[in-house]
């Protein structure tokens, strides 16, 4: 196993087209893009392909087999790309995120994806929500599905509609966690196809219903790290039903 050195960049800063990385001999690497592969071919539907992710996952013991760039982060404060693929299809991410203490990365929601997010190093508090449906062109129904911390070895897993909005913040210690995302091979999407693929803000602490679902409302990526970055999870209450006034 080479332990080359990844692409760094920060996630938060990071802007435009990023090269593809594909030069970093590991079997974490290797066994993905074969499962990618099949997945795009449609030879695996998305649960079988997040079960073999899961148990490749297992297998490997990641917070073991990628100790140099877990250590590599933690140096550089630096997120750590293993491989990167951006085509006609798609796109693919194996990287490792460095959080910094006290870091937030709002909540939001991804169009088309499917991911593995898992701590490596660190606490996570994590908050996830599925998305039940669209209400208007800047509303989602969400369900909220985890709130809580996250340990090494714990992961979100996510899908056009299971989780897909997700919000995590590190606590008083720096945290890596690893991101393996695929973009473009669900045959069914919440939203047309051919919507950009970047993170969108959704804010999931304004309302409820009174079945106790909540309503996300849609918000600019720079009014979203304004109200979320640098902040604690706990801040925000999870919003309760309020009948109107009167």
């Amino acid at each position: 196993m080479s332990v080359a050195a990844a692409d760094t960049v920060k996630m938060n800063t990071r802007t435009g087209h990023l090269p593809d990385v594909s030069d970093i001999d590991h079997p974490l690497v290797a066994e993905s893009v074969r499962a990618v592969a099949a997945l795009r071919r449609r030879q695996l539907s998305v649960a079988e392909f997040q079960s073999m992710i899961r148990a490749l996952h297992d297998r490997l013991d990641l917070t073991a087999c990628l100790s140099p760039w877990i250590a590599r982060a933690l140096d550089e404060r630096k997120d750590q790309v293993l491989y990167r693929r951006t085509g006609d299809d798609g796109r693919e991410t194996i990287q490792l995120f460095y959080i910094e203490p006290g870091e937030a990365h709002p909540p939001h929601a991804h169009h088309n994806i499917v991911s593995t997010q898992m701590v490596l190093h660190g606490q996570v508090h994590i908050r996830e929500y599925d998305i039940i449906a669209r209400l208007t062109p800047d509303r989602l129904l969400l369900r909220l599905a985890t709130d809580r911390w996250f340990q090494p070895g714990e992961a979100m897993r996510t899908t056009e509609i299971d989780r897909n909005v997700h919000w995590f913040a590190a606590g008083a210690q720096p945290a890596v966690m690893l991101n393996f995302n695929v973009y473009g091979c669900q045959d069914w999407t919440l939203d047309p196809p051919g919507q950009a693929f970047q993170r969108r803000i959704v804010d999931p602490t304004i309302e409820a219903q009174p079945d106790g679902l909540i309503i996300g409302h849609e918000i600019a990526l720079e009014a979203g790290y304004g109200k979320f970055a640098g902040r604690p999870l706990t801040d925000y209450a999870i919003p309760r039903y309020r009948p109107p006034a009167g």
